[in-house]
């Protein structure tokens, strides 16, 4: 079943209908308007042009002047949709955006996007948490801006823009609550820096989501009643979560004893002292 939102988004023009230059500037649009436009902060438009999601500027004039058209407006609210609302990895977004059919099929998309409602917002909602300023996190997460910008060029975190102030709320704010623990915790820069840390949890997530979502679209796709569907995919989550941190800590103890094992292994093929000092 096509939700009001689903035939919208065919609707969007594709990567190759947005590739198209033209020679003025007259309707277009800065970077800086695009993100009043949409909410969406400017690193973020950044980020999704440097993965593909966007395509090119309509327009440069020059090395760090471009212009953009009307589509840039509805796609970037469209992927802000799918990656604030329907939390889908943005491999899977693009797929969706540009009908990739070997990813996910329209009848696919149609599933996930029917998941309407009550799911998304149960996930989401954050009912303790009021939403923080992007000014405030420093004084009271106790996290440097330059990590934060980082995250929200990243995709990481995905602040909303009100009035032009840039806010965080849901699961943004449980993000910065665990960074700032990890801190706190004795895990400084110095010790982890995020630039090599986060990438690494960010793949590694990302692939198993887009897994995830594959395995669950393609499972109740034509064989569950679309009733259902948003509460067998509530439960699929919060027994998934359950699932990972246990398989991950099964992991993290069977790591550690293989590391001991091959630490007993190299100590027994060195020679011995005694045995060195026989020889001579």
């Amino acid at each position: 079943m096509r939700t009001e939102f689903s035939k919208w988004l065919v609707r969007l023009p594709t990567l190759t209908g947005m590739a198209r230059q033209q020679k003025n500037a007259n309707g277009l649009y800065k970077i800086s308007d695009l993100s009043r436009e949409t909410g969406v902060p400017t690193g973020t438009i950044k980020f999704y042009l440097r993965e593909g999601l966007l395509p090119p500027a309509t327009l440069k004039t020059g090395r760090n002047m471009a212009y953009y058209d009307r589509t840039f407006v509805d796609r970037i609210r469209c992927i802000k949709e799918l990656q604030q609302k329907r939390f889908l990895p943005l491999d899977v977004i693009k797929a969706i955006l540009e009908r990739d059919s070997d990813v996910i099929s329209p009848h696919e998309v149609d599933t996930l996007l029917g998941l309407e409602g009550k799911f998304y917002e149960e996930i989401h909602y954050a009912p303790d948490h009021a939403p923080v300023a992007y000014d405030e996190i420093g004084a009271r997460y106790g996290i440097g801006l330059a990590e934060v910008d980082y995250c929200i060029e990243t995709g990481i975190l995905t602040p909303v823009v009100r009035d032009g102030v840039r806010y965080f709320d849901g699961d943004d704010l449980r993000l910065l609550e665990n960074f700032s623990a990890f801190r706190a915790a004795g895990f400084t820069y110095e010790l982890m820096p995020y630039e090599r840390t986060m990438p690494a949890y960010i793949e590694a997530v990302s692939k198993l989501v887009g897994e995830e979502l594959k395995f669950f679209t393609r499972a109740v796709t034509g064989k569950v009643d679309d009733a259902q569907v948003p509460q067998l995919a509530l439960s699929g989550v919060k027994l998934g979560e359950q699932l990972i941190g246990l398989l991950r800590r099964k992991l993290i103890l069977r790591a550690i004893q293989d590391l001991r094992v091959d630490a007993q292994l190299d100590q027994h093929s060195q020679p011995s002292v005694e045995s060195t000092g026989a020889k001579h």
